[in-house]
């Protein structure tokens, strides 16, 4: 907090403001070259590069994103979440170290024709927490060859331009306070006010400018693709606390009385990432994921499922059955799941299509061995930045035929789409 202080202390003058500017740009220039890799653009400005293409795939919770704010929603599973990223940015050129994520879960369909992995589902609430390591980021180029001289006298130009802008604007903003005449500002002392407005004034401009020299330079490297690999890693390990329960009407056959049931299906979750972003290629996301969650026999598929109770009553016309609601018959129990599961997410070059492959193995009580496959649609923004996530998939649910009391269609497969939605600003 004092080195805030200090620095928006300092930066009163446009001098000031340069020197820092220059003094992020030298620190990117005098990394070694003779390695193959290093910095091309500042750390801020590769945090709002990373924002944006790892922010490309935003399928569910467990999928990165660097913005304050996102939104997934999951029709196959009938879920929606809502996360918000508490990373508060430090005031120097640093990467994302870490950060912590908070949301809200939601069921958003009692019922759903598609229901994947034996899932059948009530009305739920409840919240997750997440905290995420990051790695470095990588980037490799081609020693100090063309790359890394044609990024470092782009800077150099970028550089010198906002430099101009700042002495302009300071210039203009000078010449509007000699201009205050004591007469406009009556009870106020006509050099503190000054003061008071200069300080304001020059420390939004360091601000601003710093902002806009990362975001410049992030768009330096998207334009020129002067890299050979941008490579960043992270891991991140949740958990999900539902406040509601899912609930159950169960029977032990058609004659017997119904009872009802009611789990809690907590959630604990680790996830690893890596990220490769090669000009030409494309992206590439590989993720591995372990959880564990309280599954129950209703959601596992192991009971049947009748609709009506068979029950009879008079409505004064005729003998009708009463109908009680959904009912699962057989032995209900809850029990713990362990899952791992590993995904792959291709999106070539600049395309806004992609493809993507889950596939996940239950053990215990639920054994299933599932999988997805999915094709990612990103829409992006005039800047190139991605302003909402499709995924259209295709499910493929216990593909190896362990659930015996199965209550799903014969060939198993369903239809699904996810949409993610970051926005706010990104977490730099």
């Amino acid at each position: 907090m004092f080195n805030f202080i200090t620095l928006l202390t300092q930066a009163q003058t446009p001098a000031q403001i340069i020197t820092q500017l220059k003094e992020v740009n030298n620190k990117v220039t005098a990394t070694p070259c003779n390695t193959g890799q290093g910095m091309l653009i500042s750390n801020k400005a590769m945090n709002i590069f990373l924002s944006n293409k790892v922010s490309s795939y935003l399928s569910d919770g467990t999928d990165l994103s660097l913005y304050k704010n996102y939104v997934n929603l999951n029709a196959a599973e009938g879920r929606l979440s809502i996360n918000h990223n508490f990373h508060q940015p430090v005031d120097s050129d640093d990467y994302v170290r870490g950060f912590i994520v908070i949301g809200a879960r939601v069921n958003v369909a009692n019922t759903y024709a598609a229901r994947f992995s034996n899932k059948y589902f009530d009305n739920q609430l409840g919240f997750t927490l997440q905290k995420t390591w990051m790695g470095k980021p990588v980037t490799r180029f081609d020693g100090c060859g063309g790359q890394k001289l044609s990024m470092d006298a782009q800077r150099a130009v970028l550089l010198h331009s906002l430099e101009t802008e700042i002495e302009r604007k300071a210039a203009d903003y000078e010449r509007a306070l000699d201009s205050i005449k004591q007469t406009e500002i009556p009870g106020q002392d006509l050099a503190t006010a000054k003061n008071t407005l200069r300080h304001d004034f020059y420390a939004a401009l360091r601000l601003d400018y710093l902002q806009k020299f990362s975001e410049a330079q992030s768009d330096l490297l998207v334009q020129s693709n002067d890299f050979k690999l941008i490579t960043d890693n992270w891991t991140t390990f949740g958990v999900y606390v539902p406040v509601i329960p899912q609930r159950f009407q169960i029977s032990t056959d058609l004659n017997a009385d119904v009872t009802k049931r009611h789990n809690y299906p907590f959630e604990v979750f680790l996830t690893h990432t890596r990220f490769y972003e090669k000009p030409g290629f494309g992206r590439v996301f590989f993720t591995l994921n372990a959880k564990g969650f309280i599954n129950n026999s209703v959601q596992s598929g192991a009971l049947y499922y009748a609709d009506v109770n068979g029950q009879a009553a008079n409505d004064g016309i005729g003998t009708i059955a009463l109908n009680q609601g959904n009912r699962f018959i057989g032995n209900y129990k809850n029990f713990f799941t362990p899952v791992v599961s590993g995904k792959l997410v291709y999106i070539p070059g600049n395309s806004h299509v992609g493809v993507s492959f889950r596939i996940e193995k239950n053990f215990g009580s639920y054994h299933a061995l599932n999988s997805i496959l999915g094709v990612p649609i990103v829409l992006i923004d005039k800047k190139g930045g991605p302003v909402i996530n499709f995924e259209c998939q295709l499910l493929f649910s216990d593909m190896s035929n362990s659930i015996n009391k199965t209550q799903l269609p014969g060939n198993k497969t369903a239809v699904g789409l996810t949409v993610g939605i970051p926005f706010s600003k990104i977490v730099y």
